[in-house]
């Protein structure tokens, strides 16, 4: 079982000018291995002339802790980071992050 977030929603112009609305989620699902919650990231996207016709894309659990799961999704909306990229942009900051760590 998961909960949805809507955390933001963000009205940006790509390359060719073209609006895109896009909605940055936050799952919460429960683990079967442990009581605490795991966090995922979903962002929507679509385009102001097809409002109803949406991209979607949402990463694996990212974290167990909500604090971090929420900073990560704050550097995606600064960015303005669309589903084509998300899982990519994901992992490159992940990486990064244990790099720095160790």
């Amino acid at each position: 079982m998961y909960k949805e977030f809507l955390i933001e929603t963000r009205t940006v112009t790509d390359e060719k000018g073209t609006l895109l609305n896009l909605k940055y989620y936050l799952i919460e699902e429960e683990s079967a291995r442990s009581a605490a919650p795991l966090y995922r990231i979903c962002v929507k996207k679509s385009l102001s002339e097809h409002p109803g016709v949406e991209e979607t894309e949402s990463t694996p659990p990212v974290s167990d802790s909500e604090t971090r799961a929420r900073r990560l999704l704050g550097q995606l909306i600064k960015n303005a980071v669309t589903p084509v990229c998300l899982l990519e942009i994901v992992d490159d900051i992940m990486t990064k992050e244990e790099t720095q760590a160790s």
